[in-house]
């Protein structure tokens, strides 16, 4: 590939990973609200894309790992993260989720690293933090968007549980040296071998009865948009653009996902949320650390 034609790869990577993850918010939303339990939509999510990468586990699995940190891998973006991020669609909406879930990701993040990584923010990056919290806390108060419940609260911190569970993932990934392949084998790999037993043992189901139109929007989706597809868009960005650009177009993906919601989903959300979203977006772009070339 011409050096030309790498940056505009980057971009489009880029992209490709915000319109997934904003589209994630709002497939998930969806499915909760729809036919299936959320048990059906992490069981059909890791089936799918187990069965995608099954012909590389053996050669990229991360031999160099004991089982306790495969483990933390695993739950960091697996069944646990799933079970609270899912949940929290029963309560609040997907502008909701998008803000509370992306944008506390790098402020969990930040204060993990610091504390397992000795990587001590910045006071920008720490400025950052402190306007994403700022507009969290206005969409905490948030009730006149559309879809918010009385108890989007209960809601709003199973999201916070989640964005803390793929901190800690990113976090561990960066100090075990994991790569992006490795991750992800290692992920949807263990969390079906666990949660597949207990899923056809036990848990509520609504597969059998639910159209088929929702389980494959949710199988494809769920299996190949942000467990396969996004990463390897993410990889292809850092490696082109760096880091620091590509973490800035993250901050895309709340915004994104409240626009996709309300023709999807009929999710208006309120003018309190979006000075809240605004707040969230212009912190996570203090906190990615963009610099000058010369800091760079």
């Amino acid at each position: 590939m011409s050096d030309a034609a790498r940056p505009l790869l980057g971009w489009l990577a880029a992209l490709g990973v915000v319109m997934i993850w904003s589209g994630w918010v709002v497939v998930s939303r969806l499915g909760v609200i729809q036919s299936l339990t959320i048990h059906d939509m992490i069981f059909l999510r890791f089936a799918v894309a187990s069965l995608a990468i099954a012909p590389f586990v053996w050669r990229y699995w991360p031999r160099h790992l004991r089982w306790w940190q495969v483990a933390v891998i695993a739950c960091g973006q697996g069944a646990p993260y799933l079970l609270f991020a899912f949940g929290g669609f029963h309560f609040a909406p997907a502008s909701h989720a998008g803000i509370m879930m992306n944008g506390t990701l790098p402020v969990f993040a930040a204060a993990l690293g610091w504390v397992w990584l000795q990587d001590r923010p910045d006071r920008r990056r720490v400025a950052g933090m402190a306007v994403i919290l700022l507009g969290c806390g206005l969409i905490a108060w948030d009730r006149e968007s559309v879809g918010v419940s009385s108890d989007a609260w209960i809601g709003h911190l199973m999201f916070l549980v989640a964005a803390l569970f793929v901190a800690v993932n990113l976090v561990a990934t960066k100090a075990w040296k994991l790569t992006a392949v490795q991750t992800m084998v290692c992920i949807p790999t263990v969390n079906l071998l666990w949660f597949a037993p207990a899923y056809l043992a036990f848990l509520p189901k609504q597969v059998s009865v639910a159209p088929w139109s929702e389980i494959l929007l949710q199988a494809v989706y769920q299996g190949l948009g942000p467990s396969l597809l996004a990463v390897f868009c993410f990889t292809t960005a850092i490696r082109t653009i760096g880091t620091a650009p590509t973490a800035a177009m993250m901050a895309m993906v709340p915004g994104m996902a409240a626009l996709i919601a309300i023709p999807v989903l009929g999710e208006w959300p309120s003018a309190f949320a979006w000075v809240g979203l605004v707040l969230a977006t212009g912190g996570i772009l203090l906190a990615a650390g963009l610099r000058s070339s010369r800091g760079r």
